[in-house]
Order: C-alpha cells, then structure tokens, then sequence
C-alpha cells in the first residue's frame, strides 16, 4: 500500500511538472495576440504569432494575424508576402487575407495592384462588404471615380450600418457635385456615428452642400446657381439614372427663401443656423417623396425611401440636431439635445429597425 500510495505521488508530482513546462495552446496565444493588436501593442503581438509559428509555422490564423499587424506596422512589403502565400495556398482563405494583402499593396504606393486583389477576393467572397468598401477606396486613389462610388454602393447595401461606407460615398459624391446624392450619403454617416472626430471633419461638409449656390448679391438681389453636374444623372446624362436636377432647383429655392424675408411672408425667418438646417432638410425630404416615383438609381432607391419616411414621422428635428451634436461649442444645438433625448431615442431606435432594400446583383 505503501509503494502504490509513493508512486501515485510521483506520478501526480510528474504531471505537475509537465503541465508546467508544456506550451501553451496556439489558439490562446493568438487570442493573447490579438488582444494585445486591439490595444495597440503591436510589437507585443507579433511576439505571440511568432510563438504560434515556432511550433506551427503553417498555422493560418497565426500568419493571417501577423500579416494585419505586419500592416499595422507599415511593415507592408512583409505583409503582402504573407497574404500572397496564403492565397496561393488556398484562394478561399478568409476575405480579411484579401483585404490586408490589398491594404498592403496600398501602402506600398500600389493602388492598381490593390484594386485587382479585392476584384479577386470578391470572386469568392461576393457579400464581404469589407472587400468592396476597401476597393473603394483604392479605387478612389486610382483615379477610378464611378468605380469607386460603385463600391462603396455595394457596401452599404451589404452592411447598412457600415459609417465608413456612407462617408466615403457622401465625399466622393460631393467631389463629383453630385450634391443631393452627396448630403443624403453624409446625413446618413452622421446618424450613424454623430459625435467622433470624423464627425467633426465631415459635417462642415454636408452644411456647405445645404447652401450651395445659393447667394445674396445685393441688398434685394439672390442668386442661384445649380452645376450643369448636378443637374444630370450619376453617367453624366440628363436622362441618366439619379438624376436629381428638380430636386436641386427645389433646394436652392427653399435656401433662397431663408435668405430673403420678402419671398417667404408668413413664415418668420430661422433665428439660428440649425434651425435653418431643420427647414430646409424638412423641405427636401418632402420634395424628394413628391418627385419620387418612377426614379431610377441607386440614391433614388436606397436613401430617398428611408428619408421620406423619416420626415414623414417627424424625425427632421431629431436627425438634424443629433447630426450636428458634434458641434460641442454651438449652445443652441447641445440645449436641444439635452431637452429631447427621448425625441433622439426614438428616432435612433426606428433609424436601427428600418428595413433596407436588399443587396444589389
């Protein structure tokens, strides 16, 4: 009894040992990894992939994190040989390979090169909205303006609720003067993300696009002025698809009237420059559910429907307000907010379970 009750001890001291002295499993390195990558420690990071790779050098998930962080780092030439590798290996690796070897490619002053990489991953991955937004923008680098708008198109209606994509859209939309399309693309990125720094950074934007040519020049004189671009559809053709050229004329207008008290008699004037915001979107959306029917294009029938509804219900007030609450130093804007959270509540909570058109084919 003696002798048993001895060498089961051993063994229990022998396993002890052991399991302090066995390496740790690959997949909780790499979980450690990607940790240490989300908080910015990206050399840590590394660390643990290449522990991972020491033991399992044809580990995927091990090289394909190693390659984001290798990206991460601007350590692209590395990051690009590490996604080639994987892809050879297996096309149907994982579209995140796809879009860190693109990215890569991209940082190495490569966008033709990119853009042929996400074209590639979309052929295996087409509903990775990731792939298209990224094509976007490389294609954006590239010079490829209609492109790159397409992309983007298709990523929002993969992904609703992907920012990026809306911003993108909305700056370059608004690069191109298309600019209905453009403040509906941008109004939409701030309802979704109001209060960051991109926040900050792009909505001077849509308020310029609000008042564009739109001017007074005299003392009873305003004038208007719409770009021939923005009166023609999204090919360039009056006939074109998004074509938005009495929409535009509607806009002006209803900013002219802001402007000018003697053409808007029964209305007192907005005292401030949100208020004036709030009219003339409220205005737009009505115009735009009038002129709606029979309309063709992606604007037309992605982002007017959610809109018209929106103002409909009259949530112009809670849009407008919430869109500008990056405007921490306007008073006017912060008092309303912190008077109508239920008001912005309500509005968000219908914006979240709002039914989109499905993906584009």
């Amino acid at each position: 009894m003696k002798n048993a009750l001895l060498l089961l001890l051993g063994l229990s001291l022998t396993s002890a040992a052991f399991a302090q002295t066995a390496p740790r499993p690959a997949r909780e390195l790499i979980d450690e990894g990607i940790r240490l990558y989300d908080a910015g420690k990206y050399d840590e990071a590394l660390a643990r992939y290449q522990q991972v790779l020491a033991a399992e050098p044809a580990n995927t998930t091990a090289l394909s994190e190693l390659a984001l962080t290798y990206n991460a780092l601007d350590r692209n030439a590395e990051a690009a040989a590490i996604c080639e590798k994987l892809i050879k290996a297996n096309p149907r690796v994982d579209p995140s390979v796809y879009v860190t070897y693109g990215n890569s490619l991209d940082g190495l002053k490569k966008p033709k090169e990119a853009v042929r990489i996400y074209e590639q991953g979309l052929k295996y991955f087409p509903d990775s909205y990731s792939l298209y937004f990224n094509a976007g923008v490389a294609q954006a680098r590239n010079g490829q303006l209609p492109a790159s708008i397409g992309s983007f198109q298709q990523a929002i209606t993969l992904n609703p609720n992907h920012a990026s994509s809306h911003m993108s859209l909305g700056v370059m939309q608004t690069a191109s003067q298309h600019r209905i399309p453009g403040l509906l693309s941008l109004s939409r990125f701030l309802i979704l993300e109001p209060r960051s720094a991109r926040s900050v950074q792009r909505l001077p934007m849509l308020d310029k696009a609000m008042e564009l040519g739109v001017a007074r020049t005299g003392e009873n004189a305003i004038t208007i002025n719409v770009s021939s671009a923005a009166l023609a559809g999204s090919n360039g053709k009056e006939s074109g698809p998004d074509n938005f050229g009495p929409a535009e004329m509607l806009l002006s207008i209803s900013s002219a009237t802001m402007l000018d008290k003697s053409l808007n008699k029964d209305v007192p004037p907005p005292a401030t420059p949100i208020e004036r915001f709030v009219r003339q979107f409220d205005s737009l959306c009505e115009g735009l559910g009038e002129l709606g029917e029979n309309q063709k294009g992606f604007t037309w029938n992605y982002y007017v429907p959610y809109f018209v509804e929106m103002q409909k219900k009259g949530f112009v007030p809670a849009f407008a307000y919430l869109a500008h609450a990056s405007q921490t130093q306007v008073p006017e804007v912060q008092q309303w907010l912190a008077a109508h959270p239920n008001e912005v509540a309500v509005f968000q909570e219908w914006s979240k379970n709002y039914v989109w058109p499905k993906p584009l084919k």
